[in-house]
């Protein structure tokens, strides 16, 4: 079934690309495995993000990467009223595709400046997918590579992967080598050997590495992204609880109920019942 963009909800594993145009925000902290870029067209707001507590004026552009914990309060009760547009870097191209890579090796600014027609080009977005105007689909998708195009043609950007291996060395390049070896192949089976193979570690060193840069063990990982991939299929397709558990590498409905539950503290079923309006609790450990 294909998604419609009622109400501006996120968008769906079809076209990841979603719009939003409120008066409202999510107060509570959260974050979710998107990017979102946040365009405060009216009003002030106290926007919180990561450890981070400031005011946002009318015209602000915040960019917001995955992972990131954030939220929008009132100040004093004033009224305002924003646009965000969240996406999935699967939009720019299949992993690997130069386009993809861009995004993916840099650290964009948080307060960013966009020129007048692009924010306007933005809020145009809005209406041609609330009134399902035809070849919506593209002219969304032009914006958010104009947003991209002018965060590095303005140098609002730092590149993060040369830096990171500079640094680290050889350890951070294997542990980002399974990282995407798991993003490419997390429907399938993935064993530890299967990735000493592509790494030419040894048992004890990758498990000792990939902990220390991870934070969890290999199959905690792997479980944390099945499961947040598992998310956006409750949310956006009509796929039955079989077919997704399926489709992300459990071989199992009950071992997938069983993880779900362990990481999102609600079942399939209830999530996708409140999965319009569902967040990712900031309690959750983040996959970046």
């Amino acid at each position: 079934m294909a998604y419609r963009y009622e109400n501006f909800n996120r968008g769906s594993s079809e076209f990841p690309i979603g719009l939003f145009s409120r008066n409202a925000y999510i107060e509570q902290s959260h974050h979710h495995i998107e990017y979102e870029i946040f365009y405060l067209d009216s009003g002030s707001v106290e926007f919180g993000i990561d450890d981070t507590v400031t005011t946002a004026k009318a015209g602000d552009v915040i960019f917001i990467h995955p992972g990131t914990n954030h939220y929008v309060k009132k100040i004093k009760e004033t009224e305002y009223h924003y646009y965000a547009m969240v996406f999935d870097s699967s939009v720019l191209g299949p992993q690997g595709e130069p386009v993809r890579n861009t995004l993916d090796s840099i650290r964009v600014s948080r307060f960013i400046k966009l020129p007048d027609a692009v924010l306007m080009k933005l809020r145009d977005a809005t209406e041609f997918v609330k009134n399902e105007t035809f070849g919506h689909e593209l002219f969304v998708k032009s914006v958010l590579f104009d947003i991209i195009s002018c965060v590095i043609l303005t140098n609002q950007y730092v590149e993060i992967t040369d830096n990171i291996r500079t640094e680290k060395g050889h350890t951070v390049n294997a542990i980002d080598v399974t990282i995407a070896y798991i993003r490419d192949h997390y429907r399938e089976n993935i064993s530890l050997d299967d990735v000493l193979k592509i790494t030419s570690y040894s048992k004890s060193h990758f498990i000792r590495l990939f902990k220390k840069n991870t934070g969890m063990n290999l199959t905690n990982y792997i479980n944390k992204y099945r499961i947040e991939k598992s998310c956006l299929d409750l949310i956006y397709t009509s796929k039955n609880i079989t077919e997704i558990a399926t489709e992300n590498g459990f071989n199992t409905v009950q071992y997938f109920s069983k993880t779900f539950k362990s990481y999102m503290k609600c079942t399939p079923k209830q999530y996708q019942r409140n999965g319009k309006n569902i967040i990712i609790p900031s309690s959750v450990a983040t996959i970046n």
